[in-house]
């Protein structure tokens, strides 16, 4: 099972652990990552050529992984509804 991961990027001087974290924690679960943390774009790619990239990316998963905060995101919550629209399974990261 592909699992997307999805979460706060723009702003999150963090956001590379984070999503490395969550990359680790999907293979300890026995499902295969994808990161779109990754997935580099040519200097000056703008937020819409990454959305266009992470939206191909999210399309061919079985489901998405939403990191905590992924609410306060205006591209997470675009990669949320299109998981609910195409029936994939999610999962949400747990605020410890």
């Amino acid at each position: 099972m592909k699992i997307y991961i999805s979460g706060p990027i723009t702003n999150d001087p963090d956001f590379m652990q984070k999503f490395a974290n969550a990359e680790a924690e999907i293979i300890t679960a026995g499902y295969e990552p994808v990161n779109p943390a990754r997935h580099e774009l040519p200097e000056g790619a703008t937020w819409a050529d990454y959305m266009r990239q992470d939206l191909k990316l999210l399309c061919d998963c079985d489901g998405v992984y939403m990191l905590e905060n992924w609410q306060e995101s205006k591209g997470a919550k675009i990669e949320h509804q299109l998981a609910q629209d195409l029936g994939l399974k999610i999962f949400y990261k747990l605020k410890i």
